[in-house]
Formats: structure tokens, sequence, C-alpha cells
């Protein structure tokens, strides 16, 4: 790829518009449309690991994993003692890979026209990558926690639904110069 066409790429803003380097047109191209695309993306995030979380927390009857991983590499206690942190823990991870499926989303070049159903698509594929790096990398390998059968069935049903949640907001609120009624009348 030449580097001109590296360029481009990057330059690519959620509304698959080209990014000015200013927003002075007030056309949201610049980039506080891209800083803004990202806030929602995180917004986005935080939606989704509480559906994450709704859904998985009266099925498992535990908290996430995520209480061990502090508890094993910053604290020096049981899991059970860091179950404030490990919620919080497991937000910022939802909110930051919700801002990074934001900016991944924008580069799938996919047509002006796309909506909640690319981006339920693309969020529930992006959830079962994050799932698998979760169960292989980050219990598997950092925690040394093995799944029993029926844990990692819901484990990753979980981070499906997270990704269906994320996909569908950022599905929905990719064309930010578009209001509610616009989009409405479109349909």
């Amino acid at each position: 790829m030449s580097v001109e066409r590296g360029r481009e790429l990057w330059n690519r803003t959620a509304n698959g518009r080209w990014m000015n380097q200013s927003d002075a047109n007030g056309d949201g191209t610049g980039p506080i449309h891209v800083a803004r695309s990202l806030f929602r993306a995180a917004q986005g995030g935080a939606f989704a690991t509480v559906v994450m979380t709704v859904f998985r927390l009266p099925i498992l009857r535990s908290l996430p994993p995520s209480a061990n991983f502090w508890a094993k590499y910053v604290g020096n206690g049981h899991p059970e003692e860091y179950t404030g942190m490990g919620i919080l823990l497991h937000f910022l991870y939802g909110i930051s890979f919700g801002a990074l499926f934001g900016l991944l989303y924008p580069r799938l070049n996919l047509p002006e026209s796309a909506s909640e159903t690319e981006g339920v698509v693309w969020g529930t594929v992006f959830g079962l990558a994050l799932s698998v790096f979760g169960e292989r990398v980050m219990l598997n390998r950092l925690l040394d926690i093995d799944l029993g059968s029926d844990a990692e069935t819901v484990f990753h049903a979980s981070h499906a639904v997270y990704g269906i949640a994320l996909g569908t907001w950022v599905g929905s609120r990719i064309d930010p110069t578009r209001s509610y009624e616009e989009y409405e009348h479109s349909q």
C-alpha cells in the first residue's frame, strides 16, 4: 500500500466523508466530528456493557472475572475483596473496546446507507472476537481460569450480546448530521 493511500484511509471519518483539518464548515467532517464519533462509540461501549452484564449476571450468578485480574496483578487479596474494582474495571474494558469499535467501524468502508443492520453484524463479529481473546488470553493465560462448558457458552453468548448492543448503538449514530426525525422519515 502506498503512503498516499494509507493517508487517505487514515483520514476517513465515521460518515464516509473525507476529513478536513478543521470543522469550520460545520459539516461534521473534521477532527471535532471524529472526537464526537469516538465519544458516541465509548457511550455505546458503556451501554453494551450494561446490557451484557444484565444478560450475564442472573444466568451465571457471578460477577465478571475482572476482580480476579485486579486481585492477581494489583491487589494482594482474594477476588471477592475487589468486587467494586472488578465491576469498574469491566466497565472500563467495555467503554475502551466500544471506542476501539467506533474507530474501526468507519474503516470498513460501508456505504453511506449503512445502518443498524451492518452495525449488528459487525458488532457481533467484534463481540465474538473479544470473547475469544478474553477466554484464551485473559482467562486461560493471564488468570489461569478454565471455564466449564456451560460457563464458556454463557461467556461467549454474553460477548455476542455486547457486540449486538454496541453495533446497534454505533450503527444508529453513524451519521450525526441527521436528526432523529430525518432518520425516521428516510426509512
